[in-house]
């Protein structure tokens, strides 16, 4: 081995190496801005930059309410206050513009960290380390997730339960309930963090079960304080009253902590020396947690967007390709969430083959295939899921291509090499399953792709800042639009796609896939000043495909409703902008 080999062999081991990689990814995130301009990616981003700007300004910390967004009393917003926690302290330091650009590769660079530690854990090599530092961008959904400007509470969440899995995959008491604290976080920015934070505890019960690992205990135990800890810590008390079961609520905390004290007294009962009593033992954890939380919960154990209306569930929540289950997306994402599962598999089946299960790694590489599996299954279920799931399949596909990559490299015929050698980087990741699919995804169109719609669409962008010359007045926008209009513009809108304001929310469906006179009454009703709608806008194409007459479609008309007086030189073009006589 030469003095060269060696050296690059000792780099990789080295924590300099992820700050190496961290800072090259950096740097392209930099670039892009640079390129692309610093505003916000999308309606979630300019609504936590609002959040943060508004805390800055002198908010309360207790109200997350938008008040440019239905006002006077403003839009109820259920998030919580632990993301805004990074933006703000670097936005007090620097600016928003470096929170912004900095907190996402923050994010990133705590990724890299934590996918070092597993993969450590793993016994992996330093070929295959690298591998897995390198390869995050080739897994469609995570190079978007980390970019700069990306600042909404996807990403944290996926952090949150990454580093989760890395301290479960070292087997001590004080890892189990940093990890259990780490659930709580999740859990507190997200309900969505509860299957996965169910899955650890799952994982960890079979633990128990099989070997007598007591990790159970210490994660409930760091879960059942966390959570009412966070939870009180950014959330005023009167939340948990609320009509709303879009947030971690009592029931939640008194099934954690009821599931606390039976994991802890379960070790101390007879039996605890047998599978059979350590089963029937732990089974007690569901017998009576589950029904705590049926009857505390009542009806929040239901899913919070099942209350909605048709007109909503048809024209917005629907749509929202994020937060649909794999039967409802298009081909090529279908093959993105399979293929993720099969990487798991084969780089687990892979490992155990060549030998990576000695040495006591065998629990290792268990653990982490069971959660990332439940992660994958998940993503089947709520597409956003795919995430942590990808986050969590990076490891098993950096082993597949440490494995497999020599071996093309060292096919003496050129051509078999070279296609050898693009196999292993095409197949080893999602990338390529999506991007050979995505012409067959118009041969079976979903809900969110159908020609109909697609059609509608007009391929020019609008420019929102234009808005900004006019006076300040209230705007009906679609739901998606709002953020940016509030954020390129002194206006206020009607609302945006914010759940717990339904009764808005329908107004401004309504009032775009209705009639025009209808709508009128709506903009009367709401004290409207504009009517502002973007031809290129995917919800703007939706609403249009309702009637051939509505008003989604009546302010491209060569002739708008009478009522609507277009604005000079926006009267044209994909931005639409109208006063209202």
């Amino acid at each position: 081995m030469s003095a060269l080999t060696e050296n690059w062999r000792q780099f990789v081991a080295k924590p300099a190496a992820v700050f190496a990689v961290w800072a090259l990814f950096a740097l392209i995130g930099v670039a892009s801005v640079a390129v692309k301009g610093s505003d916000p990616v999308g309606p979630d981003d300019y609504m936590r930059l609002f959040e943060v700007r508004d805390l800055l300004a002198g908010q309360s910390w207790w109200d997350v309410t938008q008040y440019r967004v239905d006002p006077p009393h403003g839009a109820s917003i259920h998030w919580s206050r632990l993301v805004d926690l990074p933006l703000a302290f670097v936005a007090l330091l620097f600016g928003e513009t470096v929170a912004m650009i900095a907190v996402p590769l923050l994010y990133l660079a705590v990724a890299l960290f934590a996918l070092r530690a597993i993969m450590l854990q793993l016994g992996f090599g330093p070929a295959a380390l690298l591998a897995g530092l390198l390869i995050l961008p080739l897994f469609p959904l995570l190079p978007g997730s980390f970019a700069p400007m990306r600042i909404d509470h996807h990403t944290p969440q996926a952090v949150l339960g990454l580093v989760a899995v890395a301290l479960l995959l070292n087997p001590s008491n004080r890892t189990a309930v940093l990890a259990g604290v780490l659930a709580a976080a999740w859990c507190v920015i997200s309900l969505e963090g509860l299957p996965m934070t169910a899955a650890f505890s799952g994982l960890l019960g079979l633990l128990y079960l099989w070997s007598s690992d007591r990790r159970l205990a210490w994660f409930l135990g760091g879960l059942a304080v966390a959570a009412p800890a966070l939870s009180l810590a950014t959330r005023p008390a009167s939340a948990f009253g609320l009509p709303f079961c879009d947030i971690l609520l009592p029931g939640h905390m008194a099934a954690f902590a009821a599931a606390a004290v039976i994991a802890a007294i379960i070790p101390k009962l007879p039996g605890q020396d047998r599978a059979s009593g350590r089963l029937m033992a732990l089974a007690v954890i569901p017998l009576v947690c589950g029904p705590l939380a049926f009857v505390t919960l009542g009806e929040c154990v239901a899913d919070p967007f099942g209350q909605l209306d048709p007109l909503l569930q048809q024209y917005w929540h629907g749509y929202i390709t994020e937060g649909l289950p794999i039967w409802q997306q298009p081909v090529s994402v279908m093959a993105v969430l399979v293929w993720t599962l099969v990487l798991v598999a084969a780089g687990w089946w892979v490992a155990g083959k060549q030998g990576m299960f000695d040495q006591g790694r065998a629990l290792a590489w268990a653990s982490l295939a069971i959660m990332a599996a439940a992660a994958c299954l998940y993503s089947f279920w709520l597409m956003r899921a795919a995430i942590v799931a990808q986050l969590l399949a990076i490891p098993f596909a950096a082993f597949l291509i440490a494995h497999y990559l020599p071996r093309a490299r060292a096919i003496e015929a050129p051509v078999q090499r070279i296609l050898a050698t693009l196999a292993c980087l095409l197949l080893v990741t999602p990338t390529f399953a999506s991007a050979a699919l995505k012409r067959v995804d118009p041969l079976f169109p979903s809900a969110t792709m159908s020609p109909e719609v697609l059609a509608k669409i007009d391929p020019r962008t609008c420019d929102y800042s234009h808005l900004g010359a006019l006076p300040a007045g209230h705007v009906l926008a679609p739901l998606d639009a709002g953020p940016e209009i509030l954020g390129k513009s002194g206006h206020s809108v009607v609302m945006a796609s914010y759940h717990r304001n339904r009764e808005r929310m329908h107004d401004v469906v309504e009032a775009f896939t209705g009639p025009p006179e209808r709508a009128r009454e709506i903009a009367q009703a709401n004290g409207v000043d504009y009517v502002i709608a973007c031809g290129g806008e995917a919800d703007v194409a939706l609403y249009r495909t309702a009637a051939e007459g509505n008003l989604a479609n009546a302010v491209f008309a060569e002739t708008p409703p009478d009522w609507l007086e277009p604005v000079e030189s926006m009267g044209k073009g994909p931005l639409r902008v109208f006063r209202v006589r």
